[in-house]
């Protein structure tokens, strides 16, 4: 009678949790690929559920465990599998899959099966599951599962996030919390990058001053003009056994640490901690500023490039990583020209110019190639920024795209594999607002969620069979203005959703629909919020702004560039400028054209002949980011759109650092004239002595021409 009354009890307590049970969704981030609601009786999970795994998966069943306690407040048993038929259980049949990476889950009235081709097949179905469960507060005892069937698989193999300890050091913890981020958006890469100008992140057994001397610089820049310092001592670096215990840590994830080692460029640490790596010797000191030294590591040095070799060996010693990165980016070869070893190197080497690229272009080939070998010859593969292809890069290398994707595209035709990761859409470090006044500092820029999330992958200028060279995606964090792990997070989500939608799940921009992203980012949210994460919430609020300026004769009219912007630059193209729309603050918000190096040249078609006397224009200012006022500018009219004749013209003094950043404005007024089109020219200036860019063109950028 005993046993029965219990029965009857569990029975009622059953009977009354599933009146009011929560519900799972399984709308999720990245939405699942296949999913297929079969409407029978919903399994439940309650305390009493346990999780069965069988040979290999017990991690995998500890962390649902774990994740269902963070969710719904009570931890499940984990037991290894015996052909039970209840309860949550983990396999791994790789028979019924056809790619890595891949999972179904089954949900019935009395099982939830989980099946992966491998590990982290498993591993994302779990993830799954953990994403898919109500978000309940307070906490409840139990939850109910629609029955179900969901396929699911990634479309890219590589699927990563990057973070740069360097100018601003992130602690162990907080790294860890990092791969926790990447973990929760079915990311399996981690570029870990190690080595800069301002610091040296990475204990190396051999060359014990790198951590000594080169993790620690005595200042950093404040402010956007890089010029005026503070005083304070500032650094760290990561020990080896630190390092292997990430690694770990990293691999129970299934993330992959790729370590980046930069060089020949961004090495002013390492050339602080042993100067004979240099062209001239030194001295040298641990970067105080942002930017890039002209100092590098001297290519012609054998000395030189065997350090490099041992600090390669030793990192590849901590790191199992399939991929090393070596950098390659921003190395400025003006050292190299005037460096004896460097030149005499170059006429060993038998290298010359030629139409394309510089003999000194070609030294950078060499120390690069030379590292692929060593990197090779451990069973591994390079990965190294679009600048290695300029030159000889070697065949195996992965080249990583960020300056736009035509580094990307180019390297792809030449056989090569691409992670794309252009700082138009994929770099983190910019700002998620158009007004800056409500963010927290960072590098300048504007990147909202949605333009990440409209980020094709696939370039269409790719043949199918080219694309497949497209190995994966990657969003970058740089940390010059970003001085704390709560910022990262911040910086990354929820744009991190919307990298791990086009990552996992589709990476067509015509296909998606990102308004229902939206309402899918407002239940990772509560996700976030449960586990304290920071992150931005513009998204949830969409802003819209609409600044508009009054119509005039130019709005709207067929407008042309005798002169392109910068590609990366290059929004809409021409008629950003007559749009009606004003560009705010961020000049990445796609309603500024930028020019580097050439004028901008636009010819308006007013369509009938007009009189005017005025012509405006509005210039961005961002000195931090080399974003400077016009030096020059001038108005022309026509009544053929053949031969113009000038009416107006004015020089414009360079603004200051005393001055502010912003929008200005510019007024060219002349007597009335009649004329059916009108071109406008502006020219830029030359950085200045108290700049880090001293003797290059300023950015110029520029929108909304006005006429009337």
């Amino acid at each position: 009678m005993k046993k029965l009354a219990l029965i009857c009890i569990m029975a009622l307590l059953f009977a009354s949790c599933t009146k009011q049970l929560p519900q799972a969704n399984y709308d999720i981030i990245p939405q699942p690929k296949e999913l297929s609601i079969t409407n029978e009786k919903p399994f439940v999970i309650q305390s009493g559920t346990i999780v069965y795994y069988e040979e290999g998966l017990q991690r995998e069943a500890q962390f649902l465990s774990e994740y269902v306690n963070d969710i719904m407040g009570f931890a499940m048993n984990v037991e290894k599998y015996q052909d039970q038929t209840d309860g949550i259980v983990l396999k791994l049949v790789p028979d019924d899959f056809n790619q890595a990476e891949s999972y179904e889950i089954n949900v019935t009235p009395t099982q939830v099966a989980v099946k992966g081709a491998d590990a982290a097949g498993v591993f994302y179905g779990v993830q799954t599951i953990r994403k898919s469960l109500p978000n309940c507060q307070p906490q409840t005892n139990c939850c109910q599962l629609s029955t179900c069937t969901i396929r699911d698989w990634p479309n890219f193999p590589y699927r990563g996030m990057h973070l740069d300890p360097c100018r601003h050091f992130m602690d162990l913890d907080s790294v860890k919390i990092y791969i926790d981020m990447l973990a929760l958006h079915n990311m399996n890469q981690f570029h870990f990058h190690l080595s800069e100008d301002q610091g040296w992140r990475i204990e190396i057994k051999k060359y014990p001053e790198l951590t000594k001397v080169g993790a620690y610089r005595n200042g950093t820049v404040i402010g956007r003009n890089g010029r005026i310092y503070d005083t304070i001592r500032y650094g760290g670096f990561y020990t080896q056994e630190q390092l292997r215990d990430l690694v770990q840590y990293a691999a129970e994830r299934h993330v992959n640490i790729i370590p980046e080692i930069d060089l020949p460029g961004h090495m002013q640490a390492a050339l602080a901690s042993y100067p004979w790596l240099g062209c001239t010797g030194g001295p040298y000191e641990v970067w105080r500023r942002w930017g890039v030294s002209d100092d590098v590591l001297c290519a012609g040095n054998e000395a030189t490039m065997q350090f490099v070799e041992d600090v390669l060996n030793e990192v590849m010693d901590i790191f199992p990583s399939p991929y090393i990165h070596i950098g390659g980016d921003e190395c400025p070869k003006v050292r190299w020209q005037q460096c004896p070893k460097c030149q005499k190197k170059i006429k060993e080497l038998g290298i010359k110019s030629d139409g394309r690229f510089s003999k000194e272009d070609y030294l950078q080939s060499y120390v690069m190639n030379r590292m692929a070998k060593v990197v090779e010859a451990r069973g591994r593969r390079v990965i190294g920024w679009d600048e290695i292809l300029d030159g000889n890069v070697s065949e195996t290398a992965i080249i990583m795209s960020w300056r736009g994707t035509e580094g990307g595209i180019e390297a792809a035709r030449k056989g090569h594999d691409v992670i794309m990761t252009p700082s138009s859409h994929l770099y983190f470090d910019y700002y998620q607002s158009e007004d800056p006044s409500t963010e927290p500092s960072c590098v300048g820029g504007y990147l909202p969620v949605s333009r990440v999330y409209d980020f094709r992958p696939l370039p269409k200028e790719l043949t199918e069979e080219q694309q497949k060279h497209i190995i994966g995606v990657q969003a970058n964090i740089w940390t010059e203005y970003i001085t704390s792990f709560r910022h990262v997070e911040y910086m990354a989500m929820p744009r991190m959703d919307a990298l791990a939608e086009l990552q996992w799940n589709n990476p067509n921009p015509e296909d998606r629909d990102f308004d229902a992203f939206v309402e899918r980012c407002r239940r990772m949210a509560q996700l976030y919020d449960l586990y304290h994460y920071n992150y931005a919430k513009q998204i949830f609020s969409h802003q819209v702004y609409t600044d508009t300026v009054v119509p005039n004769l130019a709005t709207r009219k067929p407008i042309y560039l005798r002169e392109q912007p910068n590609e990366k630059y290059a929004s809409k193209g021409a008629t950003v400028l007559n749009d009606g729309e004003m560009g705010r603050i961020a000049y990445t918000s796609g309603r500024w054209l930028g020019f580097w190096g050439q004028p901008l040249d636009a010819v308006i078609d007013l369509e009938q002949p007009a009189t005017m006397s005025h012509v405006r224009f509005r210039s961005l200012v961002d000195k931090g980011a080399w974003i400077y006022n016009p030096s020059h500018a001038s108005v022309l009219v026509s009544d053929d759109g053949e031969t113009f004749r000038e009416v107006a013209q004015m020089d414009i003094p360079i603004t200051t650092w005393n001055d502010k950043d912003g929008n200005l404005t510019y007024e060219l007024n002349f007597e009335p004239v009649t004329a059916r089109f009108v071109e406008v020219i502006v020219k830029d200036h030359i950085l200045p002595e108290d700049h880090d860019g001293f003797g290059y063109p300023a950015w110029i950028f520029v929108d909304e021409i006005e006429v009337w």
